[in-house]
């Protein structure tokens, strides 16, 4: 009976790469996600209900009451678990990518007044238009603006399926999984794609003044820690998700190599893998990076030496000797 090998990591190697994603978060998504973990592990699991929750979600009878601190606080606060670590799963590489792209100071200053106060005030609006007193929490509301934003901003034309229709299709799963509050999620869609559609730049600043501030103390001193994205060093335009890429859907070499194994050629298969091998894909890259969708794509050509078809009907069939 032969031994089935299992492509099984040691527990080490996992424990590392680990270790290394966690390193390698920006600042300020690396503090958020902090902040919410505390919270909720303060508020959940040293008590019997969670009084954090209780205290800083948004709930519009305590904020219309005098509560108003409600307004900055609701996305650090998490009713259960399930709702942490799912948040959790979609926020992290949305976040990297985003201050990756614009810098860590442009993007407090986007999480805070847009995607925090504004969303929560058209929530606020939403409960006196239409009578509800569901609290919300959670970083669901910056999920789904940051989503819409990526979506149509970053993503460009690099997805198969339409970008505006991704924040929809996870908006459904995520209402499925968690079954939470779907007005939070509306809330963070409108602002998202109010956002995108670019009507609210008159209330953000240029990256110029981000760059000036960084310049200034207390901020300059920020600059230094490790993790902070300057302005300057954003990557504008040159990060998202990878779903739906336009080369995983179709591979002009894999349909080549088909059609010579077909046609009972392993020699040319041969070849075509050599040729493969020694052209990189220009567009491999690590998770959650892509080339910019503004950069233009060009398709190396096959090197001389390894051609990747072979026409036998145009051969020589009496090739000359040289001398």
């Amino acid at each position: 009976m032969t031994e089935v090998r299992r492509n099984i990591p040691p527990f080490t190697t996992v424990t590392s790469t680990f270790r290394s994603y966690i390193l390698s978060l920006p600042l300020l998504t690396t503090t958020i996600s902090c902040i919410v973990i505390v919270f909720y592990a303060f508020g959940a699991l040293l008590f019997n209900e969670n009084p954090i929750y209780n205290a800083l979600s948004l709930k519009p009878e305590k904020f219309f009451g005098g509560e108003v601190w409600r307004i900055l606080t609701y996305p650090y606060t998490h009713s259960y678990l399930a709702h942490l670590l799912f948040n959790l799963l979609v926020f992290l590489p949305l976040s990297t990518a985003i201050e990756h792209t614009i810098g860590t100071l442009e993007y407090s200053y986007v999480l805070i007044t847009i995607f925090t106060v504004l969303s929560g005030s058209i929530y606020l609006l939403s409960s006196l238009i239409f009578s509800f007193k569901v609290e919300m929490g959670g970083l669901n509301t910056w999920i789904f603006g940051v989503v819409v934003w990526e979506s149509r901003e970053l993503a460009g034309s690099e997805r198969e399926v339409p970008s505006h229709f991704y924040p929809l299709v996870l908006f459904l799963l995520m209402e499925i999984l968690q079954y939470e509050w779907f007005v939070g999620y509306l809330c963070g869609l409108f602002v998202g794609y109010f956002y995108s559609f670019g009507y609210l730049t008159r209330i953000l600043p240029s990256s110029d003044f981000f760059s000036n501030l960084e310049s200034k103390p207390p901020l300059s001193r920020l600059v230094n820690i490790r993790g902070f994205i300057k302005a300057e060093d954003g990557r504008r335009g040159g990060w998202w998700l990878p779903l739906w890429n336009d080369d995983s859907i179709e591979d002009p070499l894999e349909t080549s190599i088909n059609l010579a194994s077909n046609a009972g050629e392993p020699n040319q298969t041969d070849t075509i893998q050599v040729a493969r091998s020694s052209s990189p894909d220009p567009h491999s890259t690590p998770v959650f990076i892509v080339p910019s969708s503004n950069t233009t794509r060009s398709n190396s050509p096959a090197p001389e030496s390894a051609p990747l078809t072979t026409d036998p009907t145009t051969a020589d069939p009496n090739p000359k000797e040289k001398d």
